[in-house]
């Protein structure tokens, strides 16, 4: 597979030879050297960041933009794409990839002495721009810095200035390198995924993309000064802040949750953990009117609580605040369902 790759670098996997599932309910990426991603809703993205920037201020929208520049700068080095010059219309291979990252188009402009780029997406802007800003570096082989005006939520331009010197990291990478997974990998199936032509990635008339695991680790450690800041030096405040933000998404995404007994958190595993990446449910236990979760899962912690929060918001119509810690190698997470 890897000669195939090297002799054919210019050809870029389908989606369907692309990802691959485990059995405890990741999804790998290939072109990421199998570094784990979710599979997510453009639109559950957006709700997740718009609830970040409502509890930590709009900053964390442009710490947005250098994680997401870093994850594709770690990517981009992993892969065999081989992009020059400044037009990413030039670029072989990238609009297939571009497009699965959830973005639309991104075309050079001049206006008066400077060069810009109009990008769309589908996604929030600051990733869209970070991705790009790596994208640019990477094909012109020099840091450049970068001036965003985004004109709404979909569109932005991107203004570059080329600097001197050798490209640098900004953080080193936490899930880099090629990742060997235990067990036997399955191909990926989402009843209704559809992996478009020219790249994009669709289901039941609505937009999806791959978003990277690590980008969320990347977005942590930019955005841990505002963090302390926001909430007068507590260090927990991200993870508190991205819990109850995915909890947000999920319950403003409509899914649905039918809760039984406990068998039926079986179902929740597999449609909304495991479906999409985010890891298994190992068991369920209910004692009093405590609920406990033990989760297999590449997310952080937080993040997983948050999930299962938006669950029980959607099974039980209250919003109750879980507690979590990591076990081995699960997350256990519990509500007070009182």
């Amino acid at each position: 597979m890897n000669l195939l790759r090297k002799l054919f670098a210019n050809r870029r996997l389908q989606g369907e030879n692309r990802f691959r599932s485990t059995h405890d309910g990741s999804i790998l990426d290939s072109e990421r050297g199998n570094s784990p991603v979710i599979i997510m809703n453009s639109d559950f993205l957006a709700s997740l960041v718009e609830e970040m920037a409502t509890q930590l201020g709009p900053e964390v929208l442009r710490t947005l933009r250098y994680a997401a520049a870093d994850e594709w700068r770690d990517t981009l080095e992993q892969s065999t794409f081989s992009w020059k010059g400044a037009d990413p219309e030039k670029w072989k291979g990238f609009d297939r990839f571009w497009r699965d990252g959830g973005h639309h188009n991104a075309a050079i402009i001049v206006d008066g002495a400077v060069r810009k780029y109009v990008v769309e997406t589908a996604v929030p802007t600051p990733i869209a721009a970070g991705n790009l800003q790596a994208a640019i570096e990477f094909a012109i082989g020099n840091p450049i810095r970068v001036g965003v005006e985004t004109q709404s939520r979909n569109t932005a331009f991107v203004s570059i200035q080329v600097k001197e010197g050798a490209l640098g990291k900004t953080y080193a990478p936490s899930r880099a390198g090629n990742y060997n997974p235990a067990g036997i990998l399955r191909p990926l199936y989402i009843d209704g995924l559809t992996f478009e032509k020219e790249g994009g990635i669709r289901r039941l008339g609505q937009n999806y993309h791959v978003a990277p695991i690590r980008l969320f680790d990347y977005w942590e450690r930019a955005s841990a000064s505002l963090a302390i800041i926001a909430d007068n030096h507590d260090n927990a405040i991200w993870e508190k802040s991205i819990c109850t933000a995915v909890s947000t998404a999920f319950v403003e995404s409509g899914e649905l949750v039918f809760i039984q007994n406990e068998e039926s958190w079986e179902q929740v595993s597999s449609l909304h953990f495991s479906r999409w990446g985010f890891g298994k449910i190992q068991h369920t236990q209910t004692s009093g009117q405590t609920l406990t979760f033990a989760v297999k899962s590449d997310l952080s912690p937080s993040m997983v609580a948050g999930l299962l929060m938006g669950c029980v918001h959607r099974a039980r119509g209250k919003k109750v605040l879980p507690e979590w810690e990591i076990i081995d190698d699960t997350t256990s997470i519990k509500f007070n369902v009182t």
